[in-house]
This record gives C-alpha cells, sequence and structure tokens, in this order.
C-alpha cells in the first residue's frame, strides 16, 4: 500500500525532535514530509545542552556541522545558595558514565536551523511556514492538510504521521490531553543581555544558577562571545503576588531580589525584548496511537532546572523513527508496536522529574550543597544532572542512597543553611 502515499512520514514540527525523527526517517530511506509554521532562524527558549546529548548528534551524524558551528563550549554549572555566598560546582568531568563531558550552549535560533538544515540534507522535504490543519486516519494511511503562506489549503496522504508540535500538541491534544503536573507549577521571564562578565578559562562557558528563598531561581547562560541569556523561574503562588505590568519590569523585580546578582548585573544592557513563558510540566495522556506518535514538548515538558528538553526531544525523535521505519516494513503501523517508545519517553521524564521535584525541596538543596566524594555519591549525582538517562546499578544505588539522606533530614526536621524550610 505504500505506492499510495505521497510520503512514508509526515513529521509536524521542525524543533530538534521533529527535525531528530525526520533526519533519521530519511536517512533510513523514508520519504518524510516536514511541516513547520516558523521560517527559520527563530526564536527558542532552551539554550543549554547536556554532554549525553552528543551521542544523539554522532546517532544522527550532525555532531561536527554543531561542533564547528562556533557555538559556547559549556562543561559545567554553578549553582549559588539563597544568601549568595556559597557556590557548588557540577563539573561535567566527574561525572560517573559521561562518555563526553564538553557540550554546548547556543542560541536555539541557530541550533534548531543547524538540525533542519541537516534534515534537508539528509534527504527530508522541508516546508517552512506551512500550518497542519488536521490529520484523517485511514486504516492504510493518513490524510493530511496543511496551509502554506499563501493561505492556499493542501493535501498528501502519508503512512505516519509524528507530531512534534510542541506544546501545540497536533495530535495529542486531539486524540488525549496533556496531564499538568501537580507538583511542577512555575513560570519562566527571560531576555537576553550584554555586559555581563563570565568566569575565565575552561568555565566560561558555565551556566550559572541563582536559588531564591522562595524556592525559585535565575539562570545565565552565556550564548554567544557577547549575549547571555537570563531568566528567573518563579513559582505560580509567587508570580501572582508579585508580578508587574511588563515581563520586563517583572524580570527585573526577580533579578534585583535576588542575592548575589548584583555585581554581574551592575552593567548589563538587556539586548532583546522579555519573554513569559508558563512552565508547567505535564505528559501527554497518549503519546502514540495507529499511524501516530508524539515527541518532544508534543509528548512532554519537564521543568527546566536541569536543561533536559532538547535530550529529550532528539533521544524520543531517534527512537521514535526507529520503531516507525520497522513498523512501516512489517505493515503493521499499529499503538503497539511503539509501546517501548511511549514507555521510554514515560520513564526518562519521571527519571529527571525526581530530581527536578527534589530541586525546589530545601533539604534537597541543602544536601546538594554539601557534596561528599566519598562512595562515589557526587559523581552519580552529576551524571544525571549530564543527561544520564540509563545510569548502570551501581550509580542507581548511589542515587538511591542520596534521597535517602534527604528523607531522613526531612524525617528529622534537621537544620537547613541553604534554602528556608516551608511554613507548616
Amino acid at each position: 500500500m505504500a505506492s499510495a502515499w505521497d510520503f512514508d512520514v509526515a513529521v509536524i514540527g521542525g524543533g530538534p525532535g521533529g527535525s531528530s525523527a525526520a533526519t533519521a526517517l530519511a536517512r533510513r530511506g523514508r520519504t518524510v514530509l516536514l511541516l513547520e509554521r516558523d521560517r527559520f532562524p527563530r526564536f527558542h527558549i532552551g539554550e543549554s545542552q547536556l554532554p549525553w546529548s552528543n551521542e544523539v548528534f554522532r546517532a544522527l551524524d550532525v555532531h561536527d556541522a554543531i561542533a564547528e558551528a562556533g557555538f559556547v563550549k559549556k562543561w559545567g554549572a554553578s549553582f549559588r545558595t539563597v544568601d549568595g555566598a556559597t557556590e557548588q560546582y557540577a563539573d561535567f568531568q566527574f561525572a560517573a558514565e559521561t562518555p563526553s563531558p564538553q557540550t554546548f550552549q547556543v542560541p536555539r535560533a541557530t541550533f534548531d536551523e543547524v538540525l533542519l538544515r541537516h534534515s534537508e540534507r539528509s534527504g527530508a522535504k522541508v516546508l517552512e511556514e506551512h500550518r497542519a490543519l488536521d490529520a484523517a486516519f485511514e486504516p492504510d494511511g493518513v490524510v493530511l492538510r496543511f496551509v502554506g503562506p499563501d493561505d492556499t489549503e493542501q493535501a498528501v496522504r502519508v503512512g505516519f504521521v509524528v507530531d512534534a508540535s510542541g506544546r501545540t500538541g497536533f495530535l495529542t491534544k486531539k486524540l488525549g490531553h496533556h496531564e499538568f503536573d501537580p507538583v511542577l507549577r512555575n513560570i519562566a521571564v527571560h531576555a537576553q543581555y550584554e555586559g555581563i562578565p563570565r568566569l575565565e578559562g575552561r568555565r566560561a562557558g558555565d551556566i550559572r544558577m541563582f536559588t531564591r528563598a522562595d524556592m525559585g531561581w535565575i539562570w545565565l547562560i552565556p550564548i554567544s562571545q557577547s549575549v547571555t541569556s537570563v531568566g528567573a523561574v518563579i513559582p505560580q503562588s509567587v508570580h501572582r503576588r508579585e508580578s508587574k505590568a511588563v515581563p520586563e519590569d517583572s524580570l527585573t523585580h526577580y533579578l534585583t531580589g535576588t542575592a548575589g546578582l548584583a555585581p554581574l548585573l551592575a552593567h548589563a544592557r538587556r539586548v532583546s525584548p522579555a519573554r513569559f513563558d508558563a512552565d508547567y510540566s505535564y505528559l501527554g495522556s497518549s503519546l502514540a496511537g495507529d499511524r501516530w506518535i508524539a515527541v518532544g514538548d508534543a509528548a512532554a515538558f519537564l521543568d527546566p532546572i536541569f536543561s533536559t528538553g532538547v535530550l529529550l526531544a532528539m533521544q524520543a525523535g531517534l527512537e521514535a523513527a526507529e520503531a516507525i521505519d520497522d513498523s512501516l516494513r512489517e505493515g503493521e503501523p499499529a499503538r503497539h508496536r511503539f509501546a517501548a517508545c511511549e514507555r521510554l519517553v514515560r520513564q526518562r521524564y519521571h527519571h529527571f522529574r525526581r530530581f527536578a521535584v527534589g530541586f525546589y525541596d530545601p533539604y534537597f538543596r541543602d544536601l546538594w550543597f554539601r557534596p561528599a566524594s566519598r562512595l562515589g555519591i557526587f559523581g552519580a549525582i552529576l551524571s544525571v544532572l549530564a543527561g544520564n538517562w540509563r545510569p548502570s546499578w551501581m550509580t542507581r544505588q548511589r542515587i538511591r542512597f542520596f534521597f535517602t539522606l534527604v528523607a531522613l533530614r526531612r524525617f528529622f526536621r534537621l537544620p537547613v543553611t541553604s534554602g528556608r524550610i516551608p511554613e507548616p
């Protein structure tokens, strides 16, 4: 029946998840149509990458293009206590089971375009400024309607659809819904600045994070030789009380109210508009079905505290492509063929969610700022921060021991010095 299709696969969305799926499918010999509603390059948040993303870059044969793009090299991250006095440095070279500790800080406009053009070179047909309208599922194919920049409606018949439409959730919301996390309810407001000093040498590319007494945090990410991405992640309840009339004023308010930032912002100049995002974490109720699968933010979004977004999206895109190719070859693109892909997305989400939730727990934070190198516990935690989503048995035991210590400190209500204790 494949001869009746215009394309084997249509991918809705050209971000990292969509471009990864398109590239991997095209490299397997599949005909791929990728629809992207914007014209690249375009702005997107999520600039800080993780070392484990390098493995996906290599699998897609795009690592060299990324390495040659001139992005800022990232070797680690630093975290500041609420009073701004104590820094904890996470150096990825000490992260257990991390194949290559150096990764990148990227302007997503440039980074995403590198990935999308690689999809084109790999053989995918990319249509920018084209928006998907509807997908009609039939036993032997999918009729996909879309509209281009001239408002002319078109339709193609494909064998399979990948929903990589981000939070729009082209299919995940049509065929299910996003289940929001009841714990991770934060907002983010962010902008780009020049004039922010950096550390020297290898640490010039660090992401720097400043914790706040309200359990929010600030990021500073160097995304070019002169530009730094600056953002505040604030609990929704705090933002309802303290937000200002415009995002620029809200961002200024949160920055000036964070200890330790003043020296870094003394000569800072904002060079972009401030933008607001509701960083509500969620999982799709259904991530796959007969002739479709969701990847990236269409499937799930996790709090940005540990910069897992691009890794999760690209890994899912790579795995989805393999499953799609196999299912089409076997003539059975039914939901049960994608159970493993869906299970992995959920497992990775919950694996990293445990640490994201932990970071908003003052007992977790307090122990994080008192690292013990003995027993390899710190290296095990670093491995997760580096993107390790399949830790060895020994690393899992060390992580479990860390969380046991957190639970014991909470149970005995031990004093916390690096964060506040919530009111009873």
